[in-house]
Order: C-alpha cells, then structure tokens, then sequence
C-alpha cells in the first residue's frame, strides 16, 4: 500500500494552478485510442483515470479543447482544488461520508469525494490510522485508479492452443458444485469465536483431501490472543506429458490461489451466515481445486482457505510471514476471491468483475483479463489502488497477486449482515468468474 505520508508529499504535484479548473469528463465509451488523446491534448497539464471517468486540471483554453473532443465534461466549481478531493476504496454505499463531503464520481467499490477542510481532516485521520473500513488516497497526477474494459488496450489473440486449453479449462467449472459447497459453508456461523468456523475448517479440509494429489494441512495462528486456522492444499506439478520427466520443485513456479471462509455480521454469537461474504469465494477456492486437480499443469498451486479475515486480514498475513524465503521465490502469482457473487441486476443483468492489484503487477492481472476475453461474458473492470482484502497480504510483500470481487458489492444490501444468506445471491454470475479464473490459471501454470 502507499505510503500516506509520500502520498500527501505527491499531493502538492498535482494541484491545479490558478489559472486552471478540475474538471471530469466521461470517458466511459472513449475506447484506449481516444482516451489517451484527450490525456495529452494542449491546456491538460494532468490527468487521474477513476474508471469512466476522467479527472483533468486544465487551462481554460485547455477547457475549450476538452469540450471540443466530443465527451461530456463537467466543469468543477472554482473553489475545488485537488486537495479538496480523496480517491475512496473499498467504501460500502451504507458507510456515511464524514459531513461536509459529497461523492463526485462512484465507480462502486471506487470513489472520488470531494470535502470541505473538516471532511478532509477526518478521512485524513482515517487513512492515518489505517481504518480497516475504508481506503483513503489523494489524488495523484497520471495515475489510473481504476480502467475499464474498454479504455484498456485490445486483448492479445491467443493461439490456437492456449484458447483451445483455456476453453477447455473453463468448461470443467461447476456452477452446481459451486453453488452446493456455499449452502454448505452458510449453513454455519463461521466467525472466529464460533463452533461453526471449526466445523467450516474441517469440512474444507476434508473436501480438499479427497481430491487427487492434495497435501492438505492446517496453519494455526493467533487474532487477538484467540486461536483460528488457515486450510492450506498443495498441488503439485508432476502430472507433464513429458518424457524427461518431472523438473525438482526449485524449477517449479507457484501459484497461490485463496479466499477467506470466517465470515461476520451484526450478531455474531448466533448467526453469521456470510454466503457472499465470503463462502462465495471460499467454496470458489475449492471448484478450482476440483478443475485443476483433474487438468494437467507445469507448476505447483496451493489452494487456501484463509480465517480471520475480517478482523484485519490476519490468516493472509500469517501465511505470507510463514512462506519460507526460497517459495516466495517461485511465486507467479496470486489469486484472492472475495465476494463473487452478487450482481445488483441478478442473473438477467449486467455481470461484472473487479480486478484489483498494483499498477506494477498489470503484466499478471492481464492473464485475468483475457481469459474473461476468450470464454466469458463478464464486464470487467482494473482497479490498482488495493485495499482490504487478502490480496493485500501478498501486494504488501512485493509479491503480484490480485483480487477479483463482483462489481456491485457496494450496493449489497446484506453485507456483514445474519441475513446475507444464499437466497441473495447470483450463481450466474460467480460462474462466470470461476471461468475466467479456470481460464486464467490454465495459462498461468503451463
């Protein structure tokens, strides 16, 4: 994550002169092409990309070729200046706003508020002391917080073989076990202090064990004095159609694959049902298991199911500090569900899918993106300002993982409720996400 203090520093960079005006336009259609000349057009002096839309300070003379490119463009009021407005991740739409604020762009789980001087001293003091709620940023010069599917640039054609193999992989997903594996882990109380978070722990365990391959074993760790428990599956890559035989693990790479299954709500001493958050991806982590242990692969994977998620990323953190020197070595990547399965349009709507990492780590994100491409019908969106989930874990020790996480859970109407049930959800769409993620981990482990 970034460092606030530098942040702010970068702050000063990027605040309009006098002489220029914040403006945004809408650049929710302008394709990669388009969206980079209205970046560089004369009287721009700098930009923010915040999904469909893009933040620019500009001359008035820039102003005028602004309007001129065709996008429609709302002027800010001359009082606003950059250090009037913070990028706000990870923000659920039922968490007020600090008085004196008002959000001027919502891309979701991304938003850019803009405050008075008191607002912005409170969000500042929340980004100070890390509050676990919400990710709290400036705004930063030439910087994409979040990019559309369509301004990114055209998704690179695979060859016959790997879309033949990513097909392939994607059609072994079950939406039917999938949706089977979440009834089962909501049918618990899979908070931390609950009887139902062991019980969750051993089923997981068991299911992972019966797979072909699987090593399963348990990681105990502390959160807050209290024991709680990572699953943690192993799944070699031995199975090569290859005469010279299996390379020794030190030429292996690693994939990382995980959710988190404790879950909470407003009364976790008797119900905390979680099932989209987060059985959803827990039991996600678990169909990719399934898929990848009946698909050959060249590299190692291991299939986690995180606890103490909710308390501040705990289980995710325990991992990563345990993970010897030499596999983090190995590592290619990182996969993290939390959260996929609810769409505000159910499964006749819309389905869209957040894909959040570092800005350094786009290389690996884009696997992700082409997979969605080649065998989805997913909406898919880039995010590379992280926060609040597991993802963070890996990001944090220089490691490229990213999060993949419905596009409307901000507007989930039962999050960390006991009435986030199964009922709530959208298969459809959780389907589409474990295909691109299938598709994705075909690609990336061969």
């Amino acid at each position: 994550m970034r460092n606030f203090i530098l942040a702010i520093l970068a702050l000063s960079m990027v605040s309009a002169t006098p002489a220029e005006r914040l403006a945004i336009v809408n650049v929710a259609t302008a394709g990669p092409s388009k969206l980079n000349s209205v970046k560089k057009l004369a009287g721009v002096s700098w930009w923010t990309e915040i999904g469909g839309s893009l933040l620019v300070s500009a001359t008035p003379a820039g102003l005028v070729n602004v309007k001129r490119s065709g996008f429609a463009t709302n002027i800010l009021g001359p009082e606003i200046a950059a250090d009037n407005l913070r990028v706000i991740v990870a923000g659920h739409e039922s968490k007020p706003l600090p008085a004196g604020s008002v959000t001027v762009v919502d891309e979701g789980r991304i938003r850019l508020v803009e405050g008075d001087s008191g607002a912005i001293a409170v969000l500042d003091q929340l980004a100070r002391e890390k509050s676990p709620a919400l990710g709290i940023f400036p705004v930063e010069a030439g910087h994409v917080v979040l990019q559309l599917q369509a301004n990114q640039s055209p998704t690179l054609k695979m060859s016959s073989r790997h879309s033949a193999m990513v097909s392939d992989v994607a059609g072994k997903v079950s939406r039917e076990r999938w949706w089977g594996d979440v009834q089962k882990l909501a049918g618990w109380n899979r908070h931390i202090s609950a009887a139902g978070n062991i019980q969750a722990r051993d089923w997981i365990k068991s299911r992972l064990a019966a797979l072909p391959g699987m090593e399963v074993t348990v990681q105990e760790f502390k959160v807050q004095g209290r024991s709680a428990w990572n699953v943690v599956g192993i799944l070699t890559g031995e199975r090569l159609a290859q005469e010279s035989g299996v390379p020794a693990a030190a030429d292996r790479g690693l994939l990382i694959v995980g959710g988190h299954f404790d879950s909470t709500s407003e009364r976790t001493s008797s119900a905390a049902p979680g099932a989209e958050d987060n059985a959803s991806g827990a039991a996600g982590v678990i169909e990719l298991a399934r898929v990848m242990a009946e698909t050959p692969h060249s590299q190692d994977i291991i299939f986690v199911a995180f606890s103490g998620e909710e308390q501040g990323l705990y289980g995710s953190a325990a991992f990563v500090d345990e993970l010897p020197d030499l596999e983090k070595e190995r590592i290619r990547g990182v996969l993290t569900m939390d959260m996929i399965a609810y769409a505000k349009g159910g499964n006749g709507g819309p389905l869209g899918v957040l894909i959040e990492t570092e800005s350094e780590h786009a290389a690996f994100a884009r696997h992700f993106t082409d997979a969605a491409a080649a065998v989805t019908k997913l909406q898919v969106s880039t995010s590379y300002n992280p926060f609040g989930s597991d993802h963070v874990s890996f990001l944090d020790a220089g490691l490229p993982a990213i999060l993949a996480i419905d596009a409307d859970w901000n507007r989930y109407g039962h999050y960390h409720r006991s009435t986030d049930t199964p009922d709530k959800l959208t298969p459809e769409l959780a389907h589409e996400i474990l295909k691109m993620n299938a598709g994705a981990l075909a690609l990336l482990t061969n």
